[in-house]
């Protein structure tokens, strides 16, 4: 293995090293965001299972779902902004781990290439510090008049 070669493998190490990282950066922000989808889906519950009931009702009762009412619905819109950061992120995140995937295939491929091209210079230093040999195997002779 010459220095070009060796060099390339180092690459690769590097390269797929960063492509493990960006992947388990995708991965905690997508649970980031399932985790705030998750928490607005609880929120909605909530909200919409805090029916106001029929009949007489107290006054301190309506004052309190009316209170509790007003205090999820406050919450449901602080958490559209963490959403929508959080969404954000997560594409970020799949671009970059694409974006290292890409690398560490393209880093994978010089060394390929270079590896081939390493084997190919030595069988070519090889074969050039072969001693010539004259062939002895079938040969044609010709002969005046014809092949005999």
């Amino acid at each position: 293995m010459n220095a070009r070669t060796a060099r390339r493998k180092r690459i690769i190490r590097v390269r797929t090293v960063e492509h493990q990282q960006a992947e388990a950066n995708l991965a905690r922000a997508n649970g980031e965001l399932a985790n705030l989808v998750e928490l607005a889906k609880r929120l909605e519950t909530l909200r919409v299972d805090l029916a106001m009931a029929k009949g007489a009702v107290a006054g301190r009762a309506l004052n309190t779902i009316g209170e509790l009412a007003m205090r999820l619905d406050i919450a449901q819109e602080s958490l559209a902004a963490p959403l929508a950061g959080a969404s954000q992120r997560r594409d970020e995140m799949g671009v970059r781990a694409q974006s290292a995937m890409v690398k560490e295939e393209s880093a994978v491929r010089l060394y390929e290439r270079s590896r081939k091209s390493a084997e190919a210079e030595q069988e070519r230093r090889s074969d050039a510090n072969r001693p010539h040999r004259a062939r002895t195997g079938m040969r044609l002779r010709l002969i005046e008049g014809g092949a005999a």
